[in-house]
Protein backbone atom coordinates (compact mmCIF):
# COMPACT_ATOMS: atom_id res chain seq x y z
CA UNK A 1 0.00 0.00 0.00
CA UNK A 2 1.45 3.44 -0.94
CA UNK A 3 1.05 6.18 1.39
CA UNK A 4 0.96 10.25 1.29
CA UNK A 5 2.42 12.65 3.49
CA UNK A 6 -0.06 15.57 4.74
CA UNK A 7 0.64 18.04 6.20
CA UNK A 8 -2.23 19.74 8.96
CA UNK A 9 -3.00 22.10 11.71
CA UNK A 10 -2.08 21.12 15.54
CA UNK A 11 -5.89 22.12 15.65
CA UNK A 12 -7.35 19.48 13.04
CA UNK A 13 -4.33 16.83 14.34
CA UNK A 14 -6.01 17.19 18.13
CA UNK A 15 -9.09 16.82 16.72
CA UNK A 16 -8.06 13.33 14.90
CA UNK A 17 -6.08 12.55 18.09
CA UNK A 18 -9.61 12.99 20.09
CA UNK A 19 -11.34 10.28 17.90
CA UNK A 20 -8.44 8.05 17.73
CA UNK A 21 -9.45 4.86 19.28
CA UNK A 22 -7.11 2.00 20.75
CA UNK A 23 -4.66 0.47 18.17
CA UNK A 24 -6.24 2.66 15.43
CA UNK A 25 -3.76 4.38 12.67
CA UNK A 26 -4.78 7.89 11.66
CA UNK A 27 -5.45 6.80 8.54
CA UNK A 28 -8.28 4.83 9.82
CA UNK A 29 -9.91 7.43 11.81
CA UNK A 30 -9.64 9.19 8.82
CA UNK A 31 -11.60 6.77 6.51
CA UNK A 32 -14.27 5.92 9.35
CA UNK A 33 -15.18 9.53 9.63
CA UNK A 34 -14.89 10.10 5.85
CA UNK A 35 -16.92 7.14 5.34
CA UNK A 36 -19.38 6.79 8.32
CA UNK A 37 -21.73 3.80 8.51
CA UNK A 38 -24.96 5.29 8.92
CA UNK A 39 -27.02 2.02 8.81
CA UNK A 40 -26.56 2.09 12.17
CA UNK A 41 -29.14 4.60 13.00
CA UNK A 42 -31.97 3.08 10.59
CA UNK A 43 -34.87 2.59 12.38
CA UNK A 44 -34.10 4.98 15.12
CA UNK A 45 -37.19 7.46 14.39
CA UNK A 46 -40.47 6.47 14.53
CA UNK A 47 -42.48 7.46 11.10
CA UNK A 48 -44.28 10.43 12.62
CA UNK A 49 -40.56 11.56 14.11
CA UNK A 50 -39.33 10.86 10.68
CA UNK A 51 -41.89 12.83 8.11
CA UNK A 52 -41.60 15.72 11.43
CA UNK A 53 -37.69 15.73 10.59
CA UNK A 54 -38.59 15.55 6.65
CA UNK A 55 -40.61 18.83 6.57
CA UNK A 56 -37.85 20.97 9.26
CA UNK A 57 -35.21 19.89 6.75
CA UNK A 58 -37.24 20.61 3.67
CA UNK A 59 -37.87 24.12 5.09
CA UNK A 60 -34.84 25.17 6.23
CA UNK A 61 -33.05 23.99 2.69
CA UNK A 62 -35.92 26.25 0.84
CA UNK A 63 -34.99 29.15 3.04
CA UNK A 64 -31.24 27.78 2.66
CA UNK A 65 -31.74 28.04 -1.43
CA UNK A 66 -33.88 31.63 -1.11
CA UNK A 67 -30.70 33.04 0.76
CA UNK A 68 -28.40 31.59 -2.10
CA UNK A 69 -30.32 32.68 -4.91
CA UNK A 70 -30.57 36.63 -3.57
CA UNK A 71 -26.40 36.57 -3.54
Amino acid sequence: MSTKNISITEEAYNQLAKLKKEKESFSQVILRVANPDISKYFGMLSEKQAKYAKSKITKRRAISEKKYDSR
